[in-house]
Parts: C-alpha cells; sequence; structure tokens
C-alpha cells in the first residue's frame, strides 16, 4: 500500500525506526566500528538516548579494539525499548506530562481531612512556653 505525501521514513512506527537505529549500533559495537558508531551518534536520533548510553557508546568508540569493555547501559537500554515495542507501547517521549492539581485561590491553604500543621512558634510537645 502506498501512501501519498508521506515519506517512506515516516510511514514505520517511530519505535520500529528507533529499534532499527539502535540495531545499527549494536552492529557497529560488535564489530568495534568505532568510526560507525561515532556516525550514527552525531544522527538526530541520537538525542533519544540517555545521556549515560551516550556517553558509554562515545568512550567504547574512543577505547582500543582490544578492550573487552561491554556496552552495558546500552545493552539495557536496548532491551527495554524492545519489551516496550513488544508490549505495544508508544516511543516514550523527552518529557512526561504531570498531572498536577489546580491551582489554589489566592490565600487558602490546602489541607487534607487527617492532616494537623501546628504553627511554628507554638510549642504544645516540649512544655516549653
Amino acid at each position: 500500500m502506498h501512501r501519498r505525501g508521506i515519506p517512506a521514513r515516516r510511514r514505520t512506527s517511530p519505535l520500529a525506526s528507533f529499534l532499527a537505529y539502535l540495531e545499527e549500533i549494536e552492529t557497529a559495537v560488535l564489530g568495534r566500528q568505532a568510526l560507525r558508531i561515532t556516525a550514527l551518534l552525531r544522527k538526530r536520533t541520537a538525542t533519544h538516548l540517555p545521556r549515560e548510553v551516550r556517553e558509554e557508546l562515545l568512550a567504547l568508540s574512543r577505547a582500543p579494539r582490544e578492550s573487552l569493555r561491554a556496552p552495558v547501559r546500552f545493552l539495557q537500554f536496548q532491551h527495554r525499548m524492545t519489551q516496550l515495542a513488544l508490549a505495544g507501547e508508544p516511543l516514550p517521549t523527552a518529557q512526561t506530562e504531570l498531572h498536577l492539581d489546580p491551582p489554589a485561590a489566592v490565600g487558602v491553604i490546602r489541607l487534607r481531612a487527617d492532616e494537623r500543621r501546628p504553627a511554628a512558634a507554638h510549642s504544645d510537645d516540649e512544655g516549653n512556653e
């Protein structure tokens, strides 16, 4: 099925595209292809990687080929993204929206029914008055 007006790269789900990008990185890391890792980290998609994963991949690209260091954080992240895809979840966004209480009216202090806030100057517990 051909959709008009939508580029081919946009027809797939964002998470599937991101997983394909992670597979490219994995191939480069396992092949110890430092230049390929660096090139992949320069792509805009790399901004979706957590900072510690990017730093780990950058350190691996600069390490000697004989290094036995494993990309642990990258592999953990890749596994999490794969599990999200299998569960049918969308690609996580950079920020999660927080559900906040509506703003209080001016001068109103919100207390729960069982909450007690003694004044700072009042000292019932100490017995010193």
